[in-house]
């Protein structure tokens, strides 16, 4: 009977933990997705880790997993936009002939792995001026910020202290 109940609780006890289980070199895709003044925060789904940048205190990393239900939002996004087809430094080109910038600016850094291919994206996000591309890129962008500020690993983090400026 003994033997029964430990299979029985092994069992639900891999189906509840289904999505965080999955090691991350079986899965077809993976992101590396570092954001913010100098790209200090970073998204890990390779090593199912978090970095959060705390300024003054330095950054802190903590374990994060997505589901897979997470990561194909985001792979979905990727594919809506052409993200593949993006330069692999990311210049955002506008058909104004003045140009607006801002500092300090977000940085980006994707390194994404769909299947067998690997992705480079990176790009400073120093204009104001709209550009479709960039556009699109921002709304990935917010798209995988919601769902890391959702978890609730990410609420457990201490707060920054500081500012850029």
């Amino acid at each position: 009977m003994k033997g029964k109940m430990l299979i029985l609780f092994s069992a639900a006890f891999l189906i509840s933990c289904s999505d965080s289980t999955v090691a991350p070199d079986t899965r077809d895709f993976n992101l590396k997705f570092a954001y913010g003044i100098d790209a200090k925060n970073v998204l890990n789904t390779f090593q199912n880790t978090y970095t959060k940048d705390l300024i003054l205190d330095g950054t802190t990393t903590v374990s994060f997993f997505l589901s897979d239900e997470e990561l194909h939002q985001m792979r979905n996004k990727m594919d809506e936009i052409g993200f593949f087809s993006y330069s692999d430094t990311f210049v955002a080109v506008t058909a104004d002939s003045i140009t607006q910038h801002i500092d300090p600016y977000a940085t980006y850094d994707f390194e994404v792995k769909s299947e067998s291919t690997i992705k480079h994206v990176a790009w400073n996000d120093a204009i104001i001026n709209q550009n479709t591309q960039a556009i699109k890129l921002r709304e990935l962008i917010s798209l995988i910020r919601t769902v890391i500020e959702s978890k609730p690993e990410y609420s457990k983090l201490p707060a920054a202290k500081g500012g850029y400026l």
